[in-house]
């Protein structure tokens, strides 16, 4: 996944740069790139987690994206043992395509709302020796409201919050849906865009 974000980010920041050049193109008809680095930060099992991706792909007229992304926990989650003093990890990631609108704000500040919608993969191990005891795809929609401020011209900084909705987890062993569905809150730099 880490290599899918790498590869998106290297491909799209060519653009990103080229559209922040005036081609003297109505704003309507203007097309360009856009990519950002994300941290995102809600609950995987009962536990606060941080997750970390991107996403880059192409914005229409200044105000709508379309992108693909993923999400990434860098870190697995601890899972109580059933009776045991090992327990298990949980690991997960998930991508899939972003969909954007940008809405000029007052003061410098851009409103936005995105709908991310894609699937991934989780899998449960055991702690004390590695073995996988569960692996499993699921279903994954995404909604956020968001606020960015155009810190430098092409560069923003944003501030996002949403709930992210899973489906499809029945094959984890001590994991539900409901254990890895959470209201969410991303920071993100953002290079292009509005």
């Amino acid at each position: 996944m880490r290599t899918l974000l790498l590869s998106c980010f290297l491909l799209i920041s060519p653009g990103a740069l080229w559209a922040q050049v005036d081609q003297g193109v109505s704003p309507v008809a203007r097309a360009g790139g856009a990519a950002a680095a994300l941290l995102k930060v809600g609950s995987v099992a009962g536990s606060s987690r941080v997750m970390f991706g991107g996403w880059g792909g192409l914005v229409f007229g200044d105000r709508f994206l379309v992108a693909l992304g993923g999400i990434e926990l860098p870190e697995d989650v601890d899972l109580p043992g059933s009776g045991l003093s090992t327990g298990f990890d949980l690991g997960m990631g998930y991508g899939g395509v972003l969909l954007k609108y940008w809405r000029d704000l007052p003061n410098n500040l851009v409103g936005g709302a995105g709908l991310m919608l894609g699937a991934g993969h989780a899998e449960v191990r055991d702690r004390l020796i590695g073995t996988e005891l569960g692996a499993d795809n699921f279903l994954v929609v995404e909604p956020e409201a968001s606020i960015s401020y155009k810190a430098y011209r092409g560069i923003s900084l944003e501030a996002a919050a949403g709930y992210r909705f899973i489906s499809g987890v029945e094959d984890l062993p001590t994991v539900t849906a409901s254990d890895m569905r959470t209201f969410t809150g991303t920071l993100l730099l953002r290079i292009g865009g509005r």
